[in-house]
């Protein structure tokens, strides 16, 4: 069977710093992120789009896995939509079935990995293109649901939707990025210190501190909601 490859773009190595600018001091969030920490990125791989529903009902369809609230929702069932109502544990799933099935090494984006992908080459900057909050550039505010992926303008990597319209899992858990910062989301039960990372916003984001590149959320693994999805990553 042709299954539906997600198409990645090359990342060059380079050296990202973390969490710029810092988080404002009278931010309304859980918890505030860390800056300053510089880490050298080698050179990867990064999907280009995050996975759509066309790419995930295939996985779907061949490996028996759990299907997803809302691939089938009126709405959110375009086929280049970004698929939504994954887990943790459903990305990494689908990424070691891709693998298998392609025989190379498609994973989850670490987290410094994506902050430093989502900039494009900026440095410093509050979101991929710049400093001012713009909803010609990515979908965000509390609308009714993402919009196919690749309708915004690319980031100076070529990504698309590297901030809004679904967040994105990382790889690692939180904690060991976070600066120190403890996880303390707990909607699944699970014990804190097994949350992941996220990235980047969704369209159901109305804070726009969650829309910087440098923001970091933490959800458990088992957690599905209609606004998580992810991308791809080898290398």
């Amino acid at each position: 069977m042709s299954i539906p490859i997600p198409q990645t773009i090359e990342i060059p190595k380079g050296v990202v710093t973390l969490g710029t600018p810092a988080c404002p001091p009278n931010a309304n969030l859980n918890g505030r992120w860390h800056t300053g920490k510089r880490v050298e990125i080698p050179a990867f791989a990064m999907g280009k789009y995050a996975v759509t529903n066309k790419e995930y009902r295939a996985y779907v369809q061949a490996s028996g896995a759990n299907k997803p609230s809302h691939i089938d929702k009126e709405g959110f069932n375009q086929d280049n939509q970004p698929v939504g109502g994954i887990s943790w544990e459903d990305a990494a799933g689908y990424c070691r079935w891709l693998a298998k099935q392609t025989g190379k090494p498609y994973r989850l984006p670490g987290d410094s990995e994506w902050e430093y992908a989502a900039r494009g080459g900026r440095e410093n900057s509050l979101f991929p293109w710049g400093d001012a909050l713009d909803p010609k550039m990515a979908c965000f505010g509390g609308v009714a649901a993402p919009v196919p992926v690749g309708s915004y303008p690319a980031n100076g990597y070529g990504l698309y939707d590297m901030v809004g319209n679904i967040w994105q899992w990382c790889e690692e858990l939180f904690e060991p990025m976070s600066g120190g910062i403890k996880a303390v989301n707990k909607p699944t039960g699970k014990d804190t210190a097994l949350n992941r990372c996220l990235r980047g916003g969704s369209y159901l984001t109305t804070n726009v501190l969650n829309l910087w590149v440098a923001y970091r959320h933490e959800d458990p693994p088992d957690l599905r909601h209609e606004c998580l999805g992810f991308r791809v990553a080898m290398g």
